[in-house]
């Protein structure tokens, strides 16, 4: 105590010059290293011209913004598209893709049902069974298909929404073969497409 009596005016103002500038040092160092940060964002350099062959961060993150938001918008106009092609007449889908020239399945019978989804709230899966429209009606000849024709039929029904799922499969020939027999590339068919959607 007897020490800091003896201290002159002087001394006790060089004392704080010291102190400030010390706290004004560390201020200026922060500063110095946000501006430093805000450069490497701006790809510029201590003169503000932009680096050559690089790009800033902020570019970067705007067209990543820009990329996910015209994703979205895609995805936005699929899922529109898929409530009205789908959703809303989901036997015109079917019979749609089923009768287009390029897959000529030609009439075909869709039988819908619904159940619950096992271990999920809230969502019913729409299950649809497709067969060609004269399958068991007694005749003695049943419509057979290439097996072109039958995998482009469901892969359509895939393609047209990212909703619908072909969930069984089953193929077969008209008469019954031997082991060893060849069959003709003539085949029948049954499968079931499923849409999952919210309870309604």
């Amino acid at each position: 105590m007897s020490s800091l009596k003896k201290l002159s005016a002087m001394q006790y103002m060089i004392a704080l010059c010291m102190i400030g500038a010390c706290a004004l040092g560390w201020m200026g160092w922060q500063q110095y290293q946000r501006a430093a940060e805000l450069r490497d964002l701006l790809a510029i350099d201590t003169k503000d011209q932009p680096l050559l062959g690089q790009e800033s961060l902020l570019e970067l993150q705007v067209k990543e913004v820009q990329t996910k938001a015209r994703l979205y918008t895609d995805l936005h106009k699929q899922l529109e598209g898929e409530d009205l092609r789908v959703s809303e007449d989901s036997a015109s889908y079917i019979r749609g893709i089923a009768s287009n020239r390029q897959i000529a399945l030609g009439s075909v019978a869709v039988n819908p049902s619904s159940r619950g989804v096992k271990g999920v709230k809230g969502f019913t899966d729409r299950v649809y069974s497709i067969l060609p429209k004269n399958l068991g009606s007694g005749k003695s000849k049943v419509p057979t298909f290439q097996r072109t024709q039958i995998a482009n039929f469901m892969f359509k029904l895939e393609e047209g929404s990212k909703r619908v799922k072909v969930t069984k499969f089953q193929i077969g020939t008209q008469k019954s073969l031997r082991p060893e027999d060849v069959p003709d590339d003539k085949w029948t068919f049954k499968c079931s497409m499923t849409i999952r959607g919210k309870t309604e």
